[in-house]
């Protein structure tokens, strides 16, 4: 039985990875590199150490990382934030898991400022048991740290009685080294392909998709 579900933000929760995209982009282009904005949306759900170290040679990687990842912070705070928006029925959603008794925590390796401002978008932070923000890690996804830290928000539970939800194969592959099964959502951009090779036991277009469908999810059969 499910005891508690751990959602990813970004492209799970709220339409943001685009405009994650536009922030690395800008970020890369003030360090003069241009790298094409697809090519950035598919590393989107990765920490950003990752995505720069994937795209750069060490030695700039070594160099540059804490400046890049710093401006596109800032960016993304000052110039996009206002921009994201909820994807449907997220409140709705998370009524009707409540409902079943089952806790909810949030898992985000973003500022902790940037949470309370998805959470109060999204109209769900009476409906949520924890939520996790980058103080509460060292290394992100691909990484489990922060699904780790979100296990902490909850009391103890068993591996076999927690979901993780998320968008991208990065929350998969973080999920499955601690033995967390995931469902994905394809609202993130995500080929379903993608998600099924990394591991989702299941796969939704997005939380309205897995409302409609929830008495014959692995929410309540797992």
């Amino acid at each position: 039985m499910i005891k508690v579900v751990i959602f990813d933000l970004d492209g799970t929760l709220v339409d943001s990875v685009d405009l994650h995209a536009q922030a690395w982009v800008k970020a890369f282009q003030n360090y003069g590199y241009e790298f094409p904005f697809e090519k950035l949306r598919q590393q989107i759900g990765k920490g950003g150490s990752y995505i720069i170290k994937d795209l750069l040679p060490q030695a700039e990687y070594e160099k540059l990382c804490s400046a890049i990842s710093d401006y596109r912070k800032e960016y993304y705070q000052n110039n996009l934030l206002e921009q994201v928006r909820p994807f449907p029925k997220v409140k709705e959603l998370f009524e009707k898991i409540k409902a079943d008794g089952i806790r909810i925590v949030l898992a985000s390796s973003a500022r902790t400022k940037t949470v309370a401002h998805y959470k109060k978008l999204l109209e769900i932070e009476d409906l949520i048991d924890g939520a996790t923000s980058t103080d509460d890690v060292e290394k992100s996804k691909p990484e489990p740290d922060i699904f780790l830290a979100a296990l902490e928000k909850v009391d103890a539970v068993k591996a076999n009685e927690v979901i993780v939800i998320g968008d991208s194969p990065y929350d998969v592959q973080a999920a499955n080294k601690i033995s967390l099964p995931t469902i994905g959502f394809l609202c993130g951009g995500f080929a379903k392909e993608k998600l099924i090779e990394a591991g989702c036991i299941a796969i939704y277009q997005d939380a309205a998709d897995l409302l409609a469908n929830y008495e014959q999810s692995p929410l309540k059969s797992y």
